[in-house]
């Protein structure tokens, strides 16, 4: 016949202070986390950790004190000396989960020394003092008394013969960080809630510039509440304050961190919380929450919103950074965009100056420093050597640069803005002569010292086609020109040739790629000072030019179309009638064939080039609609160009 005994179960002390208290925790930091979270759950409203030193630095002694409920001796005697018991309540509000908390000083040091003083339910305080010691975990000595009245309720922890594997966790500068990681969510949900490490707060709240908190949205099988808590802080999350940027918190305490691939703000933080995480704690799966199926469906939920906000933090720095440079008097754009292509040719800037500020952080340069980034990139755009620009001092990834590349091959935008800043450049030299052949400087320009070295840069006044072969030049070197020019060898001029000792102001040929056209057009142009009108007298000179250009047999009469033209602000009423007669076009002076000469007023020269500059100008605010600034552009910098439109009072594109 079978017998039946029942016998007790009994656990070694060790089971205690070993596996539930030395060897539970990583690392001294996290166990002190644990008596800080117990000091919370008690009621403190401030929890000091004081670390010690001996001379050499090494730390010797940690105190942890808390102005919580404290511990009277029922309950020293029903839950403290019980290993295992249940929270108090519904433990909703609670870090402790397994009342197991008070072992983790084990973790940190040899033998810890407990001062407590709690209020009993007739008024009195009683003071409670007891040692933990591990290698004697089996019994539980305490000291008992009536406090004074004065005396304030609380628990003061001091914990020696500290344990050399990771002491060096426990320096106060480490140990902050470790604290701020593992309370930080908890910190900012309870304002009226602080931790001290040798005297200097564990900061939090001030850190934080800007905060915003959105509902995470969970798997449908997922149950509980979630959120994130988006933090913008006023410097960077490096430096070891954070472990990661993003913290997965349960009940307000961080259970697992992590840095994403993703690419976040320097200065972000992101505090993901969901009962779930909670529930992962209280099963005791804390050490294996990456191996959990429902965390990865949650962390992927996560990532996914994370990314959302950081397209939406760059899109408004991007906005605020390019409202206050749109203020600066070194930004290179003012008021509103008068077309298509200077509206694009703005969103581009903006755009590269946001991406430029992104990587090399404008708003610590000095103003000074911010006018020379600002002007090189102005001028890296109208000289087309905006890539290189980017790379260099951006630091562009491969991958964005490609993107700009893309986008200013597909649609030259980049060539329309460097036209379009030719236009508006000759415009307004356009508008400068004019003000000086009519305008009161008239009255003293000089036309071959002063007038005509204005005019050298500026030969397209003239025609597109032309670029300057002689300036002030005799008619021998005019031939030598003219024949490089015209493809013909060299030859030696008769010294016999009359007219060769004349010397025309400009001798202008036509560009080859022209050629199509007009193979070799060449034009000789005659100056005269504004007070200077065209009369007999010059109507004779420049003929005289053409004379010598017909009977020179060094000049090709057949390959080459000749113009000559003198220009002066006026024209007298002799020469007027013989450059309006009927059968020829109005200026004309002489023709023959393959030679036309000409008399022409600057206002006449003026509104010409005028003309050409602005079908141009249309051609390009057309082609710039046509490109609507780009795709990629608007994807990506949308912000950016939503201020741009909205300073137009419309769509730029």
């Amino acid at each position: 016949m079978a017998e039946i005994y029942e016998l007790p179960i009994s656990f070694e002390p060790r089971v205690a202070s070993e596996h539930l208290g030395r060897q539970k925790y990583t690392t001294p930091g996290r166990a002190l986390g644990e008596l800080v979270a117990n000091a919370f759950d008690a009621g403190a409203t401030r929890v000091s950790v004081d670390v010690e030193a001996n001379e050499l630095g090494v730390e010797t002694a940690v105190t942890v004190t808390d102005n919580g409920s404290g511990m009277s001796f029922q309950t020293l005697r029903d839950r403290f000396a019980v290993v295992g018991v249940s929270p108090e309540g519904d433990g909703a509000q609670h870090f402790g989960r397994f009342g197991v908390g008070r072992l983790a000083a084990h973790r940190i040091g040899a033998i810890s020394m407990w001062l407590t003083t709690a209020r009993l339910p007739d008024g009195t305080l009683q003071e409670n003092r007891f040692a933990l010691d591990i290698d004697r975990p089996e019994s539980l000595r305490v000291q008992s008394e009536v406090a004074s009245a004065s005396a304030e309720t609380g628990t003061s922890i001091r914990i020696e013969n500290l344990n050399d594997s990771g002491r060096a966790s426990l320096q106060p500068t480490r140990l902050a960080n470790d604290l701020r990681n593992q309370f930080c969510s908890f910190l900012l949900g309870t304002a009226d809630r602080e931790i001290v490490i040798n005297g200097e707060a564990v900061k939090v709240r001030e850190w934080i510039k800007q905060e915003e908190v959105e509902e995470l949205t969970l798997p449908h099988d997922i149950k509980g509440a979630a959120g994130i808590r988006h933090l913008v802080l006023v410097s960077s999350t490096s430096g070891s304050r954070f472990d990661g940027q993003i913290l997965y918190t349960a009940k307000g305490r961080t259970v697992h961190w992590e840095q994403p691939e993703l690419t976040l703000a320097p200065n972000y933080l992101a505090l993901a919380e969901c009962d779930y995480l909670d529930a992962i704690v209280t099963s005791n799966r804390e050490s294996l929450i990456e191996l959990d199926e429902g965390f990865a469906q949650i962390r992927e939920r996560v990532l996914d919103q994370v990314g959302a906000f950081q397209v939406r933090l760059r899109e408004d720095r991007a906005r605020r950074f390019i409202e206050v440079a749109r203020e600066r008097p070194y930004y290179p754009y003012r008021g509103i965009p008068r077309d298509a292509v200077s509206a694009a040719s703005q969103a581009l800037y903006d755009v590269v100056l946001e991406r430029v500020h992104e990587h090399a952080n404008l708003e610590r340069m000095t103003q000074s420093q911010q006018a020379v980034v600002f002007r090189l990139l102005r001028r890296a755009m109208e000289n087309e050597d905006l890539l290189e620009i980017l790379e260099e001092v951006a630091g562009l990834s491969d991958q964005d640069l490609e993107q700009f590349r893309r986008v200013l091959e597909k649609t030259t935008l980049q060539s329309i803005i460097r036209l379009s800043g030719e236009v508006t450049s000759r415009l307004e030299f356009l508008d400068l002569l004019h003000a000086m052949v009519y305008g009161e400087p008239s009255r003293y320009l000089r036309e071959r010292t002063e007038l005509h070295k204005i005019l050298e840069p500026y030969c397209w006044l003239f025609g597109e086609r032309f670029h300057l072969a002689t300036s002030d030049q005799g008619f021998r070197k005019v031939i030598a020109a003219h024949r490089a020019e015209a493809g013909l060898p060299e030859v030696e001029v008769a010294a016999e040739t009359p007219g060769l000792d004349q010397i025309p102001d400009l001798f202008l040929a036509a560009q080859r790629e022209y050629g199509a056209h007009h193979p070799t057009d060449h034009l000789l142009v005659e100056i005269k000072a504004p007070k200077v009108n065209v009369g007999t007298k010059e109507e004779a000179q420049i003929r005289r030019y053409a004379e010598v250009v017909r009977k020179s047999p060094e000049f090709d009469q057949k390959r080459v179309l000749w113009d000559l033209y003198v220009v002066s602000s006026d024209i007298t009423d002799s020469v007027e009638e013989n450059r309006n007669q009927a059968n020829r076009e109005p200026g004309v002076l002489f023709q023959w064939r393959g030679m036309t000469v000409w008399a022409l007023k600057w206002s006449e020269v003026i509104q010409h080039s005028r003309d050409e500059l602005h079908l141009v100008s249309k051609h390009l605010e057309r082609k710039s609609k046509e490109l609507s600034v780009s795709t990629f552009l608007r994807e990506n910098f949308p912000s950016v160009l939503e201020g741009l439109a909205q300073r137009m009072g419309g769509d730029p594109n």
